[in-house]
Formats: structure tokens, sequence, C-alpha cells
């Protein structure tokens, strides 16, 4: 049977998660030989040439608004380009392009599949109720995690109709990041460094870590935290590492490309979000890179961070002391700390290999455009 044409559809292609998801899926089927297409509603990111060297020209739609006018004529535009490309399968990856892709989909004919890559709770309650549609209207949803299937299926979308395919990691690429030196290594305090790297948006919770921390520096007072991101909670928290004491150890790099070159310099990688949180792309690098995680038990964390084996996972709904507790434990036991990090690692080139991630992925579209 010929390979299915697919058309991916995402908001930009930058370097975040499920950006960067949607660019690596592409621009690895396409290197597969078959054809594979991408339409953004932002002509910009990371991964921009990338995708067109790969795919071919990225296609922008130029929806900015749902109750614009041009809105309808865009959708139709849409429809058009699918039908032009001949493609079976048109796959939303993000919020925006479930609920204006379903109406394109349906316009040109071609099979339809949607993401849920977190648990939808950052979104407003209307926004909910088109992706909801868009769902409902798919052939296949596809989830990273286990956690994310089982929270929509509880919600009332059909089981067999969610699958669940996990994030991919470029192994070989991650590996020779990871040997070139951090840029700004000169910069990162002295110390036993914790580091959390993800936007610092409300629910991933950074606060808690930097709550925790006077805690941990009354055992351990070489103890630092290295926060990598930015958003808008940074104000917040550089206020609250001064208001707990604790601003010396406490580094704010903001958001850069060098993760890959930034973990090996660190003993812990912790994600420590309240709520929404899908499959991390975040904790698959700290245990690619060999270190143990501390985590909250919040969304498809738990798939990954296994309390004892890789890492220590807490409670959701946790307090700085037992954060605390964990991150103190991890500092104490520097071995089993090692083998929970090579427990990790062990993990991610079983389940998230590049090649293997893949062949999930054109299985699907091979079913679905049957």
């Amino acid at each position: 049977m010929t390979a299915p044409r697919v058309a991916h559809l995402v908001f930009d292609l930058i370097r975040g998660g499920t950006e960067g998801q949607c660019a690596r899926v592409a621009m690895g089927l396409a290197g597969r030989g078959t054809l594979q297409r991408v339409g953004v509603f932002r002509r910009r990111g990371f991964f921009l040439e990338a995708v067109e060297a790969a795919c071919g020209p990225v296609r922008e739609v130029a929806i900015r608004h749902l109750a614009r006018p041009g809105t309808l004529r865009e959708i139709a535009r849409l429809a058009a380009w699918l039908r032009q490309e001949q493609i079976d399968v048109l796959h939303a990856w993000d919020a925006d392009a479930a609920i204006f892709g379903q109406f394109a989909a349906r316009r040109a004919g071609v099979k339809f599949v949607t993401s849920r890559r977190d648990l939808g709770q950052i979104y407003p309650s209307w926004k909910m109720a088109l992706m909801r549609r868009a769902d409902r209207q798919a052939d296949r949803v596809v989830a990273n995690a286990e956690a994310v299937q089982t929270h929509f299926i509880a919600q009332g979308l059909p089981a067999d109709k969610i699958v669940v395919l996990p994030n991919l990691l470029d192994l070989e690429e991650r590996d020779r990041l990871a040997a070139a030196p951090f840029s700004r290594a000169a910069e990162l305090p002295a110390g036993r460094r914790l580091v959390v790297v993800n936007r610092l948006d409300p629910e991933k919770n950074v606060g808690l870590l930097i709550d925790a921390l006077p805690l941990v520096r009354s055992d351990f007072s070489d103890a630092v935290l290295v926060v990598a991101g930015a958003g808008r909670e940074l104000p917040v928290l550089r206020a609250q590492a001064a208001a707990r004491g604790v601003a010396a150890a406490v580094y704010f790099l903001g958001e850069t490309h060098e993760v890959p070159a930034l973990l090996p310099l660190c003993e812990i990688g912790a994600l420590v979000p309240s709520r929404n949180e899908g499959l991390s792309n975040t904790i698959l690098e700290y245990m690619a890179a060999g270190l143990p995680v501390l985590a909250t038990d919040c969304g498809g964390n738990r798939e990954l961070v296994r309390d004892g084996a890789t890492g220590r996972l807490v409670p959701a709904t946790t307090d700085a002391a037992a954060v605390a507790r964990a991150w103190t434990s991890l500092l104490r036991d520097r071995a089993g700390a090692a083998a929970m990090g090579q427990t990790g690692r062990a993990h991610v080139e079983r389940n998230h290999a590049r090649e293997t991630v893949l062949d999930r992925f054109a299985d699907l579209y091979a079913q679905t455009a049957v």
C-alpha cells in the first residue's frame, strides 16, 4: 500500500513541546520518502527552515480571530490547499489547528486527526467546547500520555477513537548537542544544582521549588536552583526568591536553546506543575541526560518518573516541605541518584527513540487513511 499523504497543522514552529514534536514527526517521515506538508497560523519559529527543507514550503493560514470575516475564506483556502496537495490525512496538533482544521478537513473530504497533548485545564470554556467538537469530528485522536487518554475518555470521548503515541526524542542529536560546552557556564552559581526547564507560567508552579530551597539549604548549604525559561511569572518568582532569602541561590537563566549542554552541569532535573501536564518533553530531556527527576504527580509525569526508580514523585497538591524532603534525599544518596538517572536513560532509549515513535505515527496515518 502507498503511504498516505499527510498534512500537519500547528500554530507555529517554535522549539516548544507540541510545535517541536509536530516538526520532528513531519521531517522524520518526510526523510523516509513519504509526502508530508505543514501549515501554520504564524510562519515563524526555530524549525521553520528545517521543515521547509524537508517537507516543502510551509503554508501560512491567515486566521487571526474566530469571528473575523476573513476566517471562512481562509478555511476555504486551507481546504483547497489540501485538495491541491492530494492530502489523505490532516493532523491538527494543537487547539487552534483542531478548531479550524476540522472544517477544512470536512470541506476537502480528507481524514482528520486531532491531538490532545495536555489536560486542557488552562483553556477558556468556549475553546474547550470547540475542541470537543473537533474530537467528535476526528477519525482518530492522538494523546501523548495514558493520563491524557484516561482524562478525555472520562469526559466522554469514545475509547476506541483515542490512541496513545508518546513524544519522541532524537537521542543522536541530543547527545551531540550535549557534548558541546554550555556557552553561559561561567554565569551559573557554584554548588549542587537542581535545574527546572519550562515556561514560567502559573501552572508550572516554579515557586514551589523556591519555597523548598531554604529548607534544602538548611541541610545542604551549597544547594542552588537554576531556572531555565521565560514567561509572565518571572517578576513574581524573582520577588519570591528575595523574600525567602535565597536570591543568591536562584539563578534565572532565561530562555535557552542549549538545554542538552546545560543539563550535564546539573545534578537533578525538576518539573512540578500543579495542573494541565501531558507527557513532558522536559522530563524526557532530563532522563536522556542521565539525571534523576523530581516531579509532581500531575498528568503524564508518573508515566516517566517512577518514585525510587527514575526519581522522586510527590503529589500534585504537595507542599514545600515534601518537595524539600524529596530534593534532599536525591542530594544525600549520590549513588542512588546516579542509578535513577541510568534507569531513566534506558527508558527513553526503549520507548521514545526517534525511529520507534516514527514507526507508530506512520502506522497511525496508514490505518486512518484506509
